[in-house]
């Protein structure tokens, strides 16, 4: 008997089937279940839409369905049913399965990944201000794009609930304390932190894959993003925004895609989460996220993308957020895509999100062991719910050396060995007294320190005094180090201040600390700048914290860095103001001396600086501190 091609065979059973719509199995069509991870659950044959175990004539009359009437044909298959990975769905796909299902070890198809679907495409939608309020005003966009998804509305955002620290956690996966960026940051974020964002994992794992990120309020685009990772960007007001995007996706299918929109949270602002302006806004860009849908619909990119809907915070009755209340911490979360658990997603914050999306892109191996995102439970059926691992270790460990002796002269590893001399003001080594080292300017005690054990030598316990100097910075750069071990929490005592702290509109500067928080404030009598929410580590109540405060006059900036990170800076609004108050810079007290509410906290190595300590400086403090003990 002559042996027919495959070819000719594949034509002959693709006819046959096509003509009877039979299901009979094929002789030695069964494949091997592809291993699945031990995460995963499904067993599914690559290629087995039916579920049935087998590859077979079934599965391939299936398909051919699907593809002639996909709505009354639907599929029911963990992967991707682009079986010779063209990126197109069409009869290419039926010819490819039907010839594997007959010849697998000829012919091949494009394998469930470890056991699951990896998406091609991750698109992030997110509402500024929407909180949970979606489910309180008509949303037909989002009901129809989630009919079959996962959805919570108990899902819980960053504390505090303010814009900057929230998209921080979305598009870097911690707390608002570890990645720093806050509304008031400046320049892109840094290449270097341990917390990258989502947009630099993939591109260092796809070099030639397409990024975008498309947002109203241009602080994301330019301080949350890192720098030269070919991101397609562009800011601008919701409708232009979204026309925009759809334009984009005519031509483009970037593998993810961000969206940030403004308009819910400016009605919040001026009108409150009650309100009729916050309903009908949210139901507008409800209709601009149906825009996007569509468009990614129409050109077959839905196919392949995990969708995912979510806010940064919530609003108050009364208009505003940046508190705790369930108002300002709740949000939605949803998600929608070919394998996702219709339902109730499981617990989730919006940190999460940056785990689901190198989960859905096949890059959970690559989220950094920094990250404290989980993939939530009842999302992937694949993916069981798992504990939160909270506080990942920080890449610098939390300082507890104690009574060791401040390095002596002439011994090469003091600090005029790491910083210019001629560069500090003063130096107070607080070793059972207030000597300065430099010996420029004068200070004196405040009421009653304590000398006790300090990160070199000995410390000062400021809870029941301070110590006041005579150098006043005015108008020009200078900056401050000190380490610090807060005993307590407190209600905004003085860290380090020139002004009467009664007010601030006061003249003169401060750094409070607010017990989870720092503060900045400058006065001049008539105006005053407030910077809050200047995010503390995670453990700052767990030892000693170096804390680096600088003040740019050149470029109108100061900045504060803990534990030795790059420094966090903020515009100064009072560009041309004094920093003068009515005293010199004093330590542990404002600049009265005698504000009611205590520092609580030891305070070390006291240095203020006659210019901006820059990154250099910074790393050689780092060096003269670190370095040195680990010698």
């Amino acid at each position: 008997m002559k042996r027919r091609s495959p070819a000719v065979l594949t034509a002959i059973v693709m006819i046959f089937a096509m003509l009877l719509n039979v299901s009979m199995p094929l002789s030695g069509a069964v494949v091997s279940p592809t291993p699945a991870a031990s995460a995963v659950t499904t067993s599914r044959v690559s290629g087995d839409l039916t579920g049935d175990g087998q590859v077979d004539i079934k599965d391939v009359v299936l398909l051919l369905q699907n593809r002639l009437f996909p709505d009354l044909y639907p599929l029911d298959y963990p992967g991707s049913d682009d079986f010779n990975d063209d990126s197109a769905y069409d009869i290419g796909d039926v010819i490819a399965l039907l010839q594997y299902s007959i010849f697998p070890e000829i012919y091949t198809i494009k394998m469930i990944e470890e056991g699951r679907y990896i998406y091609k495409h991750v698109v992030i939608l997110g509402v500024d201000g929407g909180g949970n309020f979606f489910r309180n005003t008509a949303t037909p966009n989002l009901d129809r794009i989630f009919a079959d998804g996962s959805v919570t509305y108990d899902a819980q955002c960053m504390t505090p609930s303010i814009s900057g620290q929230n998209w921080g956690s979305i598009l870097h996966g911690v707390l608002p304390e570890f990645h720093g960026c806050t509304n008031s940051s400046s320049g892109p974020y840094p290449s270097d932190s341990p917390y990258p964002s989502i947009f630099k994992i993939i591109r260092e794992n796809d070099e030639e894959c397409e990024l975008a990120s498309f947002n109203n309020w241009s602080v994301i685009n330019n301080t949350e993003i890192e720098a030269g990772l070919n991101v397609y960007m562009d800011t601008g007001d919701d409708d232009t925004e979204t026309s925009k995007i759809v334009d984009y996706l005519s031509n483009h299918q970037p593998k993810l895609m961000f969206v940030q929109f403004d308009s819910v949270d400016g009605a919040g602002h001026s009108y409150g989460n009650n309100s009729t302006q916050y309903m009908s806004q949210i139901t507008h860009v409800d209709g601009l996220i149906g825009e996007i849908y569509d468009k990614m619909v129409e050109t077959g990119m839905m196919e392949d993308t995990l969708l995912i809907v979510t806010a940064d915070h919530g609003h108050t009755a009364s208009g505003g957020h940046g508190g705790s209340s369930k108002d300002e911490m709740t949000i939605m979360l949803a998600c929608a895509g070919k394998t996702v658990v219709k339902g109730t997603m499981g617990d989730a914050e919006n940190r999460d999100v940056a785990a689901i999306t190198l989960y859905a892109l096949g890059l959970e191996d690559k989220q950094p062991a920094t990250y404290t995102a989980k993939v939530p439970g009842n999302l992937f059926p694949e993916v069981e719910a798992t504990p939160r691992v909270e506080y990942v270790t920080p890449p610098i460990q939390r300082y507890v050396y104690e009574g060791e002796d401040t390095p002596e002269e002439d011994s090469g590893e003091t600090l005029f060995d790491y910083i210019n001399r001629n560069d500090i003001v003063m130096y107070m080594p607080l070793d059972g007294d207030i000597t300065d080292k430099v010996g420029t300017y004068t200070s004196r005690q405040l009421d009653k320190l304590y000398f006790v054990d300090g990160y070199y030598g000995q410390g000062a316990r400021v809870e029941d005094g301070g110590i006041a100097t005579n150098y006043n910075p005015g108008t020009k750069s200078f900056s401050i180090s000190c380490w610090v071990k807060f005993t307590a929490k407190a209600d905004d005592p003085s860290l380090f201040s020139t002004k009467d702290w009664d007010s601030g509109l006061n003249p003169g500067f401060i750094v409070s600390y607010r017990g989870y928080d720092m503060k900045f404030n400058l006065g001049n009598g008539n105006r005053r700048m407030d910077v809050s929410g200047i995010s503390l580590p995670s453990d700052f109540l767990n030892g000693w914290m170096p804390v680096i405060f600088v003040v740019d006059r050149s470029k109108a900036t100061f900045g504060i860095s803990f534990d030795f990170r790059p420094l966090v800076t903020y515009p100064l609004e009072l560009t041309s103001d004094s920093f003068d108050g009515v005293g010199g810079i004093t330590f542990g007290q404002d600049g009265t001396g005698h504000y009611n509410v205590k520092l609580p906290a030891v305070m070390d190595e006291l240095i203020i600086y006659n210019r901006a300590l820059t990154a250099d400086d910074i790393a050689n403090l780092r060096e003269y501190y670190q370095g040195f003990r680990a010698k």
